[in-house]
């Protein structure tokens, strides 16, 4: 795979990075619809089921899953729902159109694009930015969304992600196109298939445990916030700073690979995760609380491009889209059950106390895991 191949491929998985920016919907639909909070939140629920059966599944179903061609079709499909989800009726069919397709379709283009910069010779450096990439989707949309809204555009502000996800779609179905005739380059495995000294459950244990404190911030931070009684101005200004360093988090492991391990950069990420923790815990300010959220995100974005690196570093090229699928849906789990277990905790206690602490266990876990990794990489 080329440079062409990656940044084509790169631009789709930006747009269908939008996905993440769902939040900036709910005042539009409810305007469109009259629906309820709790309804609009069926929107990012029902995405997320997609988006993770789409991981799973596609290296499972498609044989040449990790192409620019791929990346295109599952980009396009993408740009059909959306266009479609801006211009239905019902809450019903928008669901249908954009939790269903566009949530499957991002999820698709996710484990494409991943798959493309896997079979990159500079892989530890094309994976984390692509990771990057689609997270930077999500935190540019959201504010360009809730902006556009502003400004009377409603559900009308889709079209500008329909329009992106079409022109770097057929963008790259011509990188394709002209490198047909060229050499696969897959690279080579750095262990030999079969005696990979990581076993996929071990994996799955290191991302779900070191995803669970970071999910959590990212699904409650602005809860957090008003518990904190911490004011609009910074509130908002932090709600960017956590965009920004989850962001960050994932684009810095292209560098910090050429400083650490692997093991390192997991155990780095811990560190700021357990130390934004405790800011948050025993927070004596309200500026250290949103330092507290900051760090997290960025501990956590470094986990979301750590892990699936060291998978492919762990199982080489040709296996790897099928095993980060399997590895991807601890994610999922970690997704479902951190913001749920934070919200109820804070229900039951009045407090964010405890699901913070319970936060700061599952990190504790995710580095006793890493720490017992073979020193490999």
């Amino acid at each position: 795979m080329n440079l062409r191949a990656i940044l084509t491929s790169g631009l789709v998985c930006f747009f269908a990075g939008a996905l993440y920016g769902w939040s900036a919907l709910i005042g539009p639909l409810q305007d469109r619809f009259g629906v309820s909070t709790g309804r609009t939140g069926l929107v990012f629920s029902l995405a997320i089921v997609s988006f993770t059966c789409a991981v799973i599944l596609i290296p499972w179903v498609m044989r040449h899953a990790a192409t620019p061609r791929t990346v295109a079709c599952l980009g396009l499909l993408g740009a059909v729902c959306v266009f479609a989800a801006a211009r239905v009726g019902g809450l019903a069919p928008f669901l249908a159109l954009f939790s269903g397709g566009f949530g499957f379709a991002s999820g698709g283009v996710y484990i494409a694009a991943l798959g493309v910069a896997g079979r990159s010779p500079r892989h530890r450096v094309a994976t984390p930015a692509m990771v990057a990439s689609f997270g930077l989707g999500g935190a540019i949309f959201g504010p360009l969304w809730r902006q556009m809204d502003a400004r009377g555009w409603g559900l009308d502000g889709l079209d500008v992600l329909a329009v992106g996800l079409l022109v770097t779609s057929v963008a790259a179905l011509f990188v394709q196109q002209a490198e047909t005739a060229a050499p696969k380059d897959i690279g080579r495995p750095e262990t030999q298939q079969g005696d990979t000294p990581i076993p996929v459950t071990q994996l799955w244990l290191v991302f779900a445990f070191g995803s669970f404190g970071g999910l959590m911030v990212l699904g409650l931070a602005a809860k957090m916030l008003d518990a904190g009684e911490v004011g609009l101005g910074m509130a908002s200004l932090t709600l960017a700073g956590v965009a920004v360093g989850n962001t960050l988090g994932r684009l810095s492991v292209a560098v910090l690979v050429r400083q650490l391990p692997l093991r390192g950069c997991l155990m780095l990420a811990m560190g700021l995760t357990l130390l934004g923790l405790c800011a948050a815990i025993w927070q004596t300010s309200a500026a250290l609380l949103c330092a507290g959220l900051v760090l997290v995100a960025a501990g956590y974005g470094i986990v979301a491009a750590a892990v699936p690196v060291l998978t492919r570093a762990a199982f080489g090229a040709v296996l790897f889209q099928r095993r980060f699928a399997l590895v991807f849906s601890a994610w999922g789990v970690a997704g479902f059950m951190a913001p749920w277990a934070g919200g109820a905790l804070f229900d039951l206690r009045g407090s964010f106390a405890m699901p913070l602490v319970l936060a700061g266990l599952s990190s504790v876990i995710c580095l006793v895991l890493v720490r017992r990794m073979a020193k490999f990489v």
